[in-house]
């Protein structure tokens, strides 16, 4: 599952996106492979007049305008035996001056493996949910987090992630502060008089606050608010006074609803849900299920996700301005993504868009693309030049900082 959102932090940058413990790092161009362990502090490794950190293997780290920060949860698989394949891996992309990602620092992988589709910093932690996946290999997903600096540090802690709505599947779930909101969903009711059990769609919205000092869910409570229209596996994304909920599957299939609700991160409460324009693509309906959502810059982009039941990725990129009371104006296309692609970490960070991984036609990817936001909420070219990631994988937790 495609990491619905990505949580945005700003700070004033540090030199070289340093922060933590160093790790590994791979380097430079797309094609370039691990170039070298730094040993020690990261006050060990000089650093020279031009902002440029010197490795203790020679290679460099240019002067950094941020970090991206993944956890990596689905691999390649090796044989149809390892199909699905998990991971939990943490990387840091270290941006250079001019927005690409130069480098990427290998982190302590978390417990819990993967799939990823919700983070967020609660309490000074990372945060984050797995999906169909238990402490000690049994069924049911885990709350997994790590101290943050910004920057990832400290060792991984993971439980159960008890609290969550009994009854529901295939939700869409989103941080908001100290709060997990479940959005929309499926139950399924038993057989009546031995015949076979129904499936529906939820309009539900539930809440669980998180603790991050215990890394704990609480109960989960009906939020009081429905969707305008129910659905399971939608695109969801959190900002500081809206919750976006786009596209999915309902009774009727594959949906281009999109809806929108007013969002107290503090408390945890929403406001009535409201029907926003409808996703076009080419001027045609857009109906697609689990995009990927951000908001950067003023406007709300949609990218990648599922186009029909055999999971067939798509290219297409969509924007929509954010008027001033969180409501949206009409979707437009925007530049495509170089391939069709699902499933893969989408961040907005100064003025740029991030792509990093995903599933393609047949296979996971490891390249990471970027691609400047103009003024009026389109996109220059996506630049395929930032390094590529240590290995293909999709299903992530991600942010900047």
């Amino acid at each position: 599952m495609v990491p619905a959102s990505a949580a945005l932090l700003a700070f004033s940058s540090v030199q070289c996106g340093l922060l933590g413990p160093p790790g590994d790092y791979t380097a430079g161009g797309p094609s370039e492979a691990v170039v070298g362990t730094e040993g020690g502090a990261t006050t060990d490794a000089p650093s020279s007049t031009d902002g440029t950190i010197v490795l203790p293997d020679g290679n460099t780290v240019p002067s950094s305008i941020g970090t991206l920060a993944l956890m990596a949860g689905e691999r390649q698989p090796t044989s149809p035996e390892d199909d699905p394949a998990w991971s939990a891996d943490a990387w840091s992309g270290v941006l250079a001056a001019d927005g690409r990602v130069a480098t990427w620092r290998i982190e302590k992988s978390a417990p819990i493996v993967g799939s990823f589709d919700a983070s967020g910093l609660v309490g000074g932690k990372w945060m984050m949910i797995n999906v169909g996946f238990g402490l000690n290999g049994g069924n049911g997903t885990a709350v997994q987090s790590t101290s943050w600096a910004p920057g990832i540090v400290g060792d991984w802690r993971a439980n159960r992630a008890n609290g969550a709505p009994g009854g529901l599947g295939e939700s869409a779930r989103v941080f908001a502060g100290s709060h997990l909101l479940y959005v929309g969903g499926t139950r399924t009711n038993p057989g009546v008089d031995g015949g076979p059990p129904t499936t529906f769609f939820t309009q539900e919205v539930h809440v669980s606050n998180v603790d991050a000092a215990k890394n704990e869910l609480g109960s989960s409570a009906d939020s009081g608010k429905q969707l305008v229209d129910a659905r399971a596996r939608c695109g969801v994304l959190a900002t500081s006074t809206n919750l976006y909920v786009a596209g999915g599957r309902g009774a009727a299939g594959f949906t281009n609803s999109v809806e929108t609700a007013k969002l107290d991160v503090a408390a945890g409460t929403l406001q009535d849900f409201a029907s926003q324009p409808a996703l076009v693509n080419g001027g045609a309906d857009f109906k697609i299920t689990q995009p990927s959502l951000v908001a950067a810059e003023g406007y709300l982009f949609l990218a990648g996700g599922r186009t029909n039941f055999a999971g067939v990725a798509t290219d297409v990129v969509l924007s929509a301005k954010i008027k001033a009371d969180g409501t949206l104006d009409a979707w437009h296309n925007v530049t495509n993504l170089p391939k069709p692609l699902r499933d893969f970490a989408f961040i907005g960070f100064k003025g740029k868009l991030y792509v990093a991984g995903g599933f393609g036609a047949t296979t996971h990817s490891d390249d990471v693309y970027s691609a400047s936001i103009k003024a009026d909420g389109t996109l220059g070219a996506w630049d395929g030049s930032n390094a590529k990631l240590p290995s293909p994988r999709s299903g992530f937790a991600a942010l900047a900082y």
